[in-house]
Protein backbone atom coordinates (compact mmCIF):
# COMPACT_ATOMS: atom_id res chain seq x y z
CA UNK A 1 0.00 0.00 0.00
CA UNK A 2 1.42 3.42 -0.91
CA UNK A 3 1.78 6.29 1.56
CA UNK A 4 -1.12 8.33 0.14
CA UNK A 5 -3.56 5.41 0.38
CA UNK A 6 -2.34 4.66 3.89
CA UNK A 7 -2.95 8.24 5.04
CA UNK A 8 -6.40 8.34 3.43
CA UNK A 9 -7.44 5.24 5.39
CA UNK A 10 -5.90 6.63 8.56
CA UNK A 11 -7.84 9.86 8.09
CA UNK A 12 -11.07 7.86 8.50
CA UNK A 13 -9.98 7.04 12.06
CA UNK A 14 -9.97 10.70 13.17
CA UNK A 15 -12.52 10.23 15.96
CA UNK A 16 -10.93 7.04 17.24
CA UNK A 17 -7.49 8.64 17.09
CA UNK A 18 -8.47 11.56 19.28
CA UNK A 19 -10.29 9.41 21.82
CA UNK A 20 -8.08 6.33 22.08
CA UNK A 21 -4.53 6.94 20.87
CA UNK A 22 -2.19 7.27 23.85
CA UNK A 23 -0.81 10.71 24.64
CA UNK A 24 2.69 11.29 26.01
CA UNK A 25 4.14 11.67 29.52
CA UNK A 26 4.19 15.36 30.40
CA UNK A 27 7.76 15.12 31.70
CA UNK A 28 8.95 14.21 28.19
CA UNK A 29 7.18 17.25 26.75
CA UNK A 30 8.70 19.44 29.48
CA UNK A 31 12.14 18.00 28.69
CA UNK A 32 11.72 18.93 25.03
CA UNK A 33 10.76 22.48 25.97
CA UNK A 34 13.66 22.90 28.39
CA UNK A 35 16.37 21.23 26.32
CA UNK A 36 15.42 23.07 23.12
CA UNK A 37 15.32 26.41 24.99
CA UNK A 38 11.79 27.14 23.86
CA UNK A 39 10.16 30.34 25.07
CA UNK A 40 6.85 32.11 24.55
CA UNK A 41 6.68 33.02 20.88
CA UNK A 42 9.05 30.26 19.72
CA UNK A 43 8.12 28.82 16.32
CA UNK A 44 7.44 25.07 16.05
CA UNK A 45 6.65 23.02 12.95
CA UNK A 46 4.86 19.76 13.78
CA UNK A 47 4.92 16.98 11.18
CA UNK A 48 1.96 14.60 10.96
CA UNK A 49 0.13 16.15 13.89
CA UNK A 50 -2.91 13.90 13.62
CA UNK A 51 -5.73 15.42 15.64
CA UNK A 52 -3.27 17.16 17.96
CA UNK A 53 -2.53 14.66 20.74
CA UNK A 54 1.03 15.91 21.30
CA UNK A 55 0.15 19.42 20.12
CA UNK A 56 -2.28 19.78 23.00
CA UNK A 57 0.47 19.11 25.54
CA UNK A 58 2.96 21.54 24.04
CA UNK A 59 0.52 24.30 23.04
CA UNK A 60 -0.12 25.59 26.56
CA UNK A 61 3.23 27.39 26.72
CA UNK A 62 2.53 30.19 24.25
CA UNK A 63 4.46 28.81 21.29
CA UNK A 64 3.48 29.45 17.66
CA UNK A 65 2.79 25.99 16.22
CA UNK A 66 2.30 25.17 12.55
CA UNK A 67 0.89 21.65 12.15
CA UNK A 68 1.17 19.80 8.83
CA UNK A 69 -1.23 16.86 8.47
CA UNK A 70 -2.39 15.06 5.28
CA UNK A 71 -5.81 13.97 6.58
CA UNK A 72 -8.77 16.31 5.95
CA UNK A 73 -10.76 15.08 8.95
CA UNK A 74 -7.74 15.25 11.23
CA UNK A 75 -6.98 18.82 10.10
CA UNK A 76 -10.60 19.78 10.73
CA UNK A 77 -10.53 18.23 14.18
CA UNK A 78 -7.23 19.91 15.00
CA UNK A 79 -8.48 23.36 14.01
CA UNK A 80 -11.69 22.81 16.00
CA UNK A 81 -9.67 21.87 19.05
CA UNK A 82 -7.25 24.80 18.89
CA UNK A 83 -9.34 27.89 18.29
CA UNK A 84 -6.59 30.43 18.86
CA UNK A 85 -3.96 32.34 16.93
CA UNK A 86 -0.95 30.34 18.07
CA UNK A 87 -1.84 26.88 16.66
CA UNK A 88 -2.85 26.29 13.05
CA UNK A 89 -3.40 23.03 11.16
CA UNK A 90 -2.68 22.85 7.43
CA UNK A 91 -3.48 20.00 5.05
CA UNK A 92 -0.51 18.54 3.24
CA UNK A 93 2.44 16.19 3.33
CA UNK A 94 5.55 17.63 4.92
CA UNK A 95 7.78 16.72 1.99
CA UNK A 96 5.45 18.49 -0.47
CA UNK A 97 4.67 21.61 1.57
CA UNK A 98 6.40 24.91 0.78
CA UNK A 99 7.89 26.16 4.05
CA UNK A 100 10.13 29.16 4.80
CA UNK A 101 13.87 28.58 5.19
CA UNK A 102 15.56 29.06 8.58
CA UNK A 103 12.23 29.96 10.17
CA UNK A 104 11.50 27.43 12.94
CA UNK A 105 13.10 26.90 16.34
CA UNK A 106 12.00 23.25 16.48
CA UNK A 107 10.74 20.72 13.96
CA UNK A 108 8.71 18.20 15.92
CA UNK A 109 7.28 14.81 14.92
CA UNK A 110 5.31 12.60 17.31
CA UNK A 111 4.71 9.06 16.07
CA UNK A 112 5.09 10.19 12.45
CA UNK A 113 8.69 10.66 11.33
CA UNK A 114 8.96 7.18 9.80
CA UNK A 115 6.47 8.23 7.10
CA UNK A 116 8.83 10.87 5.65
CA UNK A 117 10.94 9.87 2.62
CA UNK A 118 14.66 10.05 3.34
CA UNK A 119 17.16 11.62 2.91
CA UNK A 120 14.89 14.45 1.74
CA UNK A 121 13.14 14.56 5.11
CA UNK A 122 16.26 15.27 7.15
CA UNK A 123 17.46 17.77 4.53
CA UNK A 124 14.19 19.70 4.58
CA UNK A 125 14.06 19.72 8.39
CA UNK A 126 17.55 21.24 8.47
CA UNK A 127 16.65 23.79 5.77
CA UNK A 128 13.64 25.20 7.63
CA UNK A 129 15.31 25.30 11.05
CA UNK A 130 17.05 28.37 12.35
CA UNK A 131 20.72 28.19 13.26
CA UNK A 132 20.91 26.18 16.51
CA UNK A 133 17.37 24.89 15.95
CA UNK A 134 16.35 21.38 16.99
CA UNK A 135 14.83 18.29 15.45
CA UNK A 136 12.63 16.52 18.01
CA UNK A 137 11.34 13.03 17.21
CA UNK A 138 8.97 11.41 19.69
CA UNK A 139 7.69 7.84 19.82
CA UNK A 140 5.57 5.76 22.16
CA UNK A 141 6.96 2.24 21.84
CA UNK A 142 4.28 -0.42 22.30
CA UNK A 143 6.26 -2.67 24.61
CA UNK A 144 5.44 -6.33 25.14
CA UNK A 145 6.72 -8.32 28.10
CA UNK A 146 6.89 -12.02 28.89
CA UNK A 147 3.54 -12.25 30.66
CA UNK A 148 0.42 -14.22 29.82
CA UNK A 149 -1.71 -11.26 28.77
CA UNK A 150 0.96 -9.94 26.43
CA UNK A 151 1.48 -13.36 24.89
CA UNK A 152 -2.26 -13.65 24.34
CA UNK A 153 -2.43 -10.13 22.92
CA UNK A 154 0.37 -10.84 20.46
CA UNK A 155 -1.41 -14.02 19.35
CA UNK A 156 -4.61 -12.04 18.74
CA UNK A 157 -2.69 -9.35 16.87
CA UNK A 158 -1.05 -11.93 14.63
CA UNK A 159 -4.40 -13.66 14.05
CA UNK A 160 -6.02 -10.45 12.82
CA UNK A 161 -3.13 -8.92 10.87
CA UNK A 162 -1.54 -6.59 13.41
CA UNK A 163 -2.94 -4.25 16.07
CA UNK A 164 0.19 -2.10 16.50
CA UNK A 165 3.95 -2.01 16.03
CA UNK A 166 4.71 -4.07 19.13
CA UNK A 167 8.31 -4.18 20.39
CA UNK A 168 9.60 -6.89 22.71
CA UNK A 169 11.18 -5.19 25.74
CA UNK A 170 14.49 -6.93 24.95
CA UNK A 171 14.54 -5.18 21.55
CA UNK A 172 13.83 -1.62 22.72
CA UNK A 173 17.48 -0.56 22.97
CA UNK A 174 18.16 -1.92 19.49
CA UNK A 175 15.23 0.08 18.05
CA UNK A 176 16.46 3.23 19.79
CA UNK A 177 20.02 2.75 18.53
CA UNK A 178 18.77 2.36 14.95
CA UNK A 179 16.84 5.65 15.10
CA UNK A 180 19.84 7.46 16.60
CA UNK A 181 22.05 6.07 13.83
CA UNK A 182 19.63 7.28 11.14
CA UNK A 183 19.69 10.81 12.57
CA UNK A 184 23.48 10.86 12.86
CA UNK A 185 24.00 9.37 9.39
CA UNK A 186 21.94 12.18 7.84
CA UNK A 187 24.89 14.53 8.59
CA UNK A 188 22.29 17.27 9.08
CA UNK A 189 22.05 16.98 12.87
CA UNK A 190 24.54 16.43 15.66
CA UNK A 191 24.71 15.31 19.27
CA UNK A 192 21.55 13.20 19.48
CA UNK A 193 20.18 13.20 23.03
CA UNK A 194 17.80 10.41 24.05
CA UNK A 195 15.28 10.77 26.87
CA UNK A 196 13.13 7.83 27.98
CA UNK A 197 10.09 7.42 30.22
CA UNK A 198 8.27 4.17 30.96
CA UNK A 199 4.55 4.44 31.64
CA UNK A 200 1.44 2.28 31.59
CA UNK A 201 -2.19 2.61 30.56
CA UNK A 202 -5.09 0.36 31.49
CA UNK A 203 -7.80 -0.04 28.86
CA UNK A 204 -11.27 -1.51 29.05
CA UNK A 205 -12.09 -3.85 26.16
CA UNK A 206 -14.11 -1.08 24.47
CA UNK A 207 -11.25 1.39 24.85
CA UNK A 208 -8.66 -1.01 23.50
CA UNK A 209 -10.87 -1.87 20.54
CA UNK A 210 -11.07 1.89 19.87
CA UNK A 211 -7.28 2.03 19.93
CA UNK A 212 -7.07 -0.94 17.56
CA UNK A 213 -9.34 0.89 15.11
CA UNK A 214 -6.73 3.67 14.79
CA UNK A 215 -4.58 1.20 12.87
CA UNK A 216 -5.08 1.04 9.10
CA UNK A 217 -4.90 -2.76 8.91
CA UNK A 218 -7.91 -3.14 11.20
CA UNK A 219 -9.84 -0.07 10.09
CA UNK A 220 -10.18 -1.34 6.52
CA UNK A 221 -11.61 -4.72 7.54
CA UNK A 222 -15.31 -5.41 7.05
CA UNK A 223 -17.80 -5.10 9.88
CA UNK A 224 -18.01 -8.85 10.49
CA UNK A 225 -14.25 -9.10 10.91
CA UNK A 226 -14.27 -6.13 13.27
CA UNK A 227 -16.98 -7.81 15.37
CA UNK A 228 -14.82 -10.94 15.69
CA UNK A 229 -11.84 -8.80 16.76
CA UNK A 230 -13.98 -6.97 19.31
CA UNK A 231 -15.22 -10.25 20.80
CA UNK A 232 -11.67 -11.59 21.00
CA UNK A 233 -10.55 -8.44 22.83
CA UNK A 234 -13.48 -8.71 25.25
CA UNK A 235 -12.56 -12.32 26.01
CA UNK A 236 -8.94 -11.33 26.60
CA UNK A 237 -9.94 -8.48 28.94
CA UNK A 238 -12.34 -10.77 30.84
CA UNK A 239 -9.39 -13.02 31.73
CA UNK A 240 -7.87 -9.99 33.49
CA UNK A 241 -10.78 -8.44 35.42
CA UNK A 242 -11.97 -6.52 32.38
CA UNK A 243 -8.65 -4.72 31.85
CA UNK A 244 -5.98 -4.79 29.15
CA UNK A 245 -2.79 -3.53 30.76
CA UNK A 246 -0.38 -1.89 28.32
CA UNK A 247 3.18 -0.76 29.05
CA UNK A 248 4.76 1.97 26.92
CA UNK A 249 8.24 3.36 26.57
CA UNK A 250 8.14 6.97 25.45
CA UNK A 251 11.37 8.06 23.75
CA UNK A 252 12.40 11.58 22.74
CA UNK A 253 15.25 12.00 20.26
CA UNK A 254 16.54 15.57 20.33
CA UNK A 255 19.27 16.78 17.99
CA UNK A 256 20.62 20.20 17.11
CA UNK A 257 20.95 21.37 13.52
CA UNK A 258 24.52 20.81 12.39
CA UNK A 259 26.49 23.95 11.50
CA UNK A 260 28.80 22.79 8.72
Amino acid sequence: MNINTESEIFNKAAEYYDDFRPSYPQNIIDTLIDEANLKSGSKILEIGAGSGKATEQISKKGFNICCIEPGDDLVRKGNEKFKNDTVEFYKGRFEDTDLPAEHFDVVFAAQSFHWIPQPQGFEKCADILKENGYLAILYNMYVTTDCEQDRDLLALSDKHGGFADFVDESKCDERISNIVANIENSKKFSGVKVFKTSWVKDYTAEEYFGFVLTGNKILQKDENEKKIIYNDIVNLANKNNGIIHRPFLCVLYLSEKANY
